[in-house]
């Protein structure tokens, strides 16, 4: 269906910028610290005052539906900061395909909830910020700005036939037999090319950012996770260590991997030794068990260069002696020493403490996009996808969430708000309770002290209008 809107010319100098032009960058004013838009907080609500016995679980109000019924909980961190640096949005997306002429074509899906707005789709992102609030809360502003731009350019391609492959050409011509036969080789498809939308998406958001920042003299990142309800399927964008799964009966169903120094160690090592001038004379490409010692030179020891994810023998020279690129154990792992995650949104200005030395060309801002086909599965009113930033997963296992979730579901399962309730259920297990001033698990381990953001989707709530 179609419908034919009117609306004004627009004149050469008032016409869109390309699209691989970053957003016009906002008044400065909108970037004060805020929380999410659906939790309707005043600038006097935002601030714990860093008292860290005063960790209240944050929720929208009970008056305020998120899209598809989703549940949303947050709660700030135990006095690292006096400020929540995670971020997180919940809203529609219309796409529309914009003509600078009298008249227009919107194209329309009958089977989305369009509201005569264009091709709908609902996006989801989680933004965990670290050496500040503020590139959280700039992604959390403009990155679906970024996916709609993108998206909308080929809007045309993306909400035709599925099983026509896309043509090499958006200037309307039609393809030879061979064109289309390279499209199939290197499966070229309208999933593909949304995934595309987005990792171009974010690029031009982390452009956005290094702008901002250089011309605010600001610092600081964030990681992001982001998920795109468009035409049945799920696109799940992820750049840092959130996480996301879907429950599903008896099945835990992951979504998305996280990037940090330990699973990105051989990308950052070969980048290393393609240019060693990103290290200096300060670090060295390989991994050892332990940091090399002088008594150790001139002995082969246990080492891994870029190209290996076994270990083996080398001699050990004057040269290893330098810090490791990446190095350290478990969580405390960082590049350079510096910062754990590495992938994710800003961090332009970061420097190697006392040096001259830049991290961000060892972080990428490219997500890895995956894609799960909501009509592939039959779900039920316990079934749901639970995203969540890091404060929850260094506590709970998937697991974990998952037999909480279906228990709690189970209980409350006549329950309008209960998968809000369980986004709260699930960031009070993971803050756990002030005991002789250490926040614990029920276990008497110890809890989250980082902030814990935690939306809930009800599957089928999503999957009935597929």
């Amino acid at each position: 269906m179609f419908k034919r809107l009117k609306r004004k010319t627009a004149s050469p100098s008032s016409s869109r910028p390309p699209p691989s032009s970053p957003r016009p960058e906002p008044a400065p004013t909108h970037r004060l610290y805020c929380r999410p838009h659906f939790l309707h907080q005043g600038p006097a609500e935002t601030s714990q005052k860093g008292d860290e016995r005063a960790r209240p679980v944050l929720l929208p109000p009970k008056n305020k539906k998120l899209p598809w019924n989703t549940g949303y909980a947050e709660v700030i961190n135990a006095g690292k900061s006096i400020l929540n640096e995670d971020q997180a949005t919940c809203r529609p997306i219309f796409l529309r395909k914009a003509m600078d002429i009298e008249e227009e074509w919107i194209l329309l899906c009958p089977n989305e909830d369009t509201q005569d707005q264009g091709l709908a789709a609902t996006y989801w992102g989680l933004f965990d910020g670290h050496n500040g609030p503020m590139a959280a809360v700039l992604a959390s502003e403009q990155l679906h700005h970024c996916i709609k731009e993108q998206l909308e350019e080929i809007l045309d391609v993306i909400s035709g036939p599925c099983n026509v492959p896309p043509p090499l050409h958006l200037a309307g011509h039609k393809g030879t037999q061979t064109e289309i036969s390279y499209g199939v080789e290197k499966n070229i498809c309208v999933e593909n090319l949304v995934k595309g939308a987005l990792e171009t998406a974010f690029k031009n958001c982390d452009e956005l950012i290094e702008h901002y920042q250089a011309s605010h003299n600001q610092a600081g990142g964030c990681t992001v996770l982001v998920i795109l309800r468009l035409l049945g399927k799920l696109y799940v964008a992820n750049a840092g260590d959130s996480r996301a799964i879907i429950l599903h009966k008896t099945q835990v169903l992951p979504l998305s991997n996280e990037f940090t120094a330990v699973t990105e160690r051989q990308r950052i090592q070969h980048l290393a030794f393609l240019k060693p001038e990103l290290i200096g004379d300060v670090f060295s490409r390989y991994e050892f068990p332990r940091r090399v010692k002088r008594n150790d030179i001139g002995k082969k020891i246990l080492y891994r260069d870029y190209f290996m994810s076994g270990w083996g023998y080398k001699m050990a020279q004057e040269d290893d002696l330098k810090y490791p690129v990446v190095h350290g154990d478990g969580r405390q792992t960082r590049v350079m020493g510096t910062i754990a995650v590495t992938r994710g949104l800003g961090d332009h200005g970061l420097m190697v403490y006392d040096s001259d030395l830049q991290v961000k060309p060892f972080l990428s801002c490219i997500p890895e996009v995956t894609v799960f086909d909501l009509g592939q599965q039959e779900f039920g009113q316990s079934d749901v996808l639970v995203m969540a930033t890091d404060g929850l997963w260094d506590v709970m296992s998937n697991k974990e969430v998952a037999d909480t979730s279906q228990r709690f579901l189970e209980d409350q399962n006549h329950n309008p708000r209960r998968f809000t309730m369980l986004a709260q259920c699930l960031v009070n297990k993971a803050r756990g309770t002030l005991q002789d001033g250490d926040w614990k698990l029920e276990d008497g381990s110890f809890a989250s002290f980082d902030d814990i953001s935690v939306f809930v989707i009800p599957l089928l709530n999503i999957a009935d209008s597929v």
